[in-house]
């Protein structure tokens, strides 16, 4: 049984949800407008609500992070990312129409820690070992396209829900790796190995990005469509 102050508190809360205000109206086709409303919702998309059921993402935490290419195979277990709570979102275009969004995500710094397992070839250099990892990006571009679909909400009004999407990672800025235990602990290998991974930067992360960007943007963009669904169509965008 409730007491009166718990009841009280409840209905607080489910006011607040409710009238708390995702993005900010903007006349169709201003991209410039939902630019900027997307950059004002960003850091509270980034942050845990347990009433939507959303995760914080700055830091985000996953259970698992694999990498199955030809030539290296890797696995990062309980990564942690901080970071996106600096990105700014850029390059805004939406097209209401075609229910899709391009973007660019520009984030100043990203960070990766947890334990890794990794084997075969860096480039053109054997690599093999595990342990404990932290890869930090001093500036990371993350290119957005996303398709949308319409759903009707139990009020009977349309949302938007992002249904799928496509990315484009690329690192504007050097990258530092440092994987503890490499080689068993074999201290010229290893240190041969790191030394070959941040002098060739922009090469080694073309080669293990896909799979940690892509699990990111996947939590986030399940953030975004939380949010989404506490804010009809017709009060995101203002036909008149």
């Amino acid at each position: 049984m409730f007491s009166i102050f718990e009841i009280l508190a409840l209905t607080s809360l489910c006011a607040s949800v409710a009238q708390s205000q995702f993005l900010e109206p903007c006349h169709l086709n201003d991209d410039v407008c939902f630019e900027k409303s997307i950059n004002k919702a960003l850091p509270q998309v980034m942050s845990e609500n347990k009433a939507l059921g959303a995760d914080s993402c700055d830091p985000l935490k996953l259970d698992l992070i694999e990498g199955d290419m030809p030539d290296i195979k890797f696995k990062f277990f309980s990564p942690i990312t901080t970071g996106f709570k600096q990105c700014v979102v850029k390059n805004v275009k939406m097209n209401l129409d075609a229910l899709t969004i391009h973007e660019v995500l520009d984030c100043p710094n990203l960070e990766t820690t947890g334990k890794y397992e990794i084997s075969g070839r860096l480039i053109t250099l054997p690599i093999e070992g595990s342990g404990d990892f932290k890869i930090s990006a001093g500036s990371y571009n993350i290119t957005l396209d996303c398709d949308f679909e319409t759903v009707v909400g139990d009020d009977n009004k349309a949302y938007l829900s992002i249904k799928s999407f496509k990315q484009k990672n690329e690192a504007t800025s050097p990258i530092s790796f440092d994987f503890k235990n490499l080689f068993n602990g074999q201290k010229d290998l290893a240190d041969g190995a790191l030394t070959f991974a941040n002098q060739n930067w922009k090469q080694v992360s073309s080669l293990l990005q896909e799979p940690l960007w892509y699990n990111n943007i996947k939590k986030i963009l399940f953030n975004v469509n939380k949010y989404l669904m506490t804010e009809p169509l017709d009060q995101i965008f203002i036909s008149s």
